[in-house]
């Protein structure tokens, strides 16, 4: 039991990134195509909502906001040293 309750706060933090990471990919989306992306900005209740029902339409906007932390980490750390 004990392992169960160790695990749940690393699922709270992985669910926000996962939030945190569409969001921001499906703003630059919506950014580069002038408002033209059919993906939504949800808020987070929606989004928890939606993605336990279904994983479609989630993982282009994930990708691109993973894309991007990665990119400004990646400048970051070119710039700094």
């Amino acid at each position: 039991m004990s392992v169960l309750i160790e695990f749940i706060p690393n699922i709270f933090v992985a669910l926000a990134f996962d939030f945190i990471l569409y969001v921001t990919g499906a703003g630059i989306l919506r950014a580069i195509s002038f408002g033209g992306s059919n993906y939504k900005l949800y808020h987070y209740s929606e989004f928890k909502r939606l993605k336990d029902t279904s994983h479609k339409g989630f993982i282009v906007p994930y990708i691109v906001g993973l894309l991007f932390y990665i990119l400004l980490i990646f400048l970051v750390v070119n710039f700094n040293s």
